[in-house]
């Protein structure tokens, strides 16, 4: 009986991904957000690929996204994420992978199916999409 709650209970982490070539506008990423569980609290991280362009260096400027959370109900929230390039999560020769912590504690006030626009304000060619982690804690 145990086992077969395990087995129908949601999974304590979901990802999301979003190629660049798939990315609105070019620079914005969206993403679609299941928060109507009022109970649960939940932790939110960004993760990017950062690839090497031919002949060129890794670039070191922190990435700054932009924010903005929609509900299906007409409220908006806006905010700021820097993503800093200095702690890798993940370095090869050609490569870099970087996790970036949001929000420990995110309670966004109304438990709804949210959408999140990320857009890259000082986009650069090295980023091959943007994704996010969201884990129940």
């Amino acid at each position: 009986m145990a086992l077969a709650l395990i087995c129908c209970s949601r999974p304590s982490s979901r990802e999301y991904f979003v190629m660049r070539e798939d990315a609105e506008y070019g620079d914005t990423y969206s993403f679609n957000i299941d928060l109507t569980d009022s109970l649960l609290t939940y932790k939110l991280d960004f993760f990017t690929r950062l690839e090497m362009v031919p002949f060129q260096e890794m670039p070191d400027e922190d990435i700054i996204l932009d924010l903005r959370w929609f509900s299906s109900l007409g409220e908006i929230l806006t905010d700021t994420l820097v993503v800093s390039l200095a702690g890798p999560a993940g370095d090869s020769f050609f490569s870099r992978d970087i996790i970036t912590p949001y929000d420990n504690e995110l309670i966004m006030g109304v438990p709804d199916e949210w959408r999140l626009n990320a857009k890259v304000v000082n986009d650069s060619e090295e980023i091959r999409g943007l994704g996010i982690i969201l884990s129940q804690r």
